[in-house]
């Protein structure tokens, strides 16, 4: 058997328990921040902190960091369950590369083609951006998180579905990058 990867092999990248724990406990802080903000906030909503609000003026900053505070809990929480489950599950491969296309369980649980990827970036060595033809994500079945990722990221100016290659066991950014733009060369020309 060669050491070397066929066109054909799928290879499977599993994610790091080390990055993941560390994933985690950022997630744990970020979610007990929101929760500290939250919990601040409507202490002084309701006068425990110091005397109650009078004036409308009054009650805008405290109700903006309330509000700031629950999107934090509810986003940070989300991702720290997630987190959890995943570095406390059973462990199993997160992204697989076959010959056809990819899979990234933490975007879809269906496989995109590498005939579907328009466009494919490194983002800081953190990551890829994907951006996949439109029509074929309307089809995909996408998890909140990645949607609003995706939305945030559209505001920001940035395209695509995004694959985090920082949290993957053994495989750099750029190794990632290569891998991926070589069987896109190798699926679009054997597609068209």
């Amino acid at each position: 058997m060669s050491d070397k990867l066929e066109a054909n092999d799928c290879l499977e990248i599993y994610e790091s328990r080390v990055r993941l724990g560390i994933f985690l406990a950022g997630g744990i802080l970020l979610t007990l921040g929101g929760l500290l903000m939250t919990g601040a906030c409507i202490g002084l909503l309701l006068g425990f902190l110091e005397p109650a609000p009078t004036r409308v003026r009054q009650f805008v900053s405290p109700i903006l960091a309330l509000l700031i505070g629950v999107v934090g809990i509810i986003m940070f929480g989300s991702a720290t369950a997630q987190a959890a489950g995943r570095l406390f599950g059973s462990r199993h491969p997160v992204l697989f590369l076959a010959p056809d296309g990819f899979k990234d369980i933490r975007i879809s649980s269906e496989w995109i083609p590498w005939s579907g990827i328009l466009s494919l970036k490194d983002y800081r060595g953190k990551g890829l951006i994907l951006e996949v033809d439109p029509r074929f994500v309307r089809k995909l079945r996408l998890g909140f998180a990645t949607r609003f990722t995706s939305m945030a990221s559209r505001l920001l100016g940035y395209r695509g579905l995004w694959v985090a290659a920082f949290p993957l066991e053994n495989m750099s950014t750029r190794a990632l990058l290569e891998i991926m733009r070589g069987r896109i060369e190798r699926g679009g020309s054997s597609t068209g």
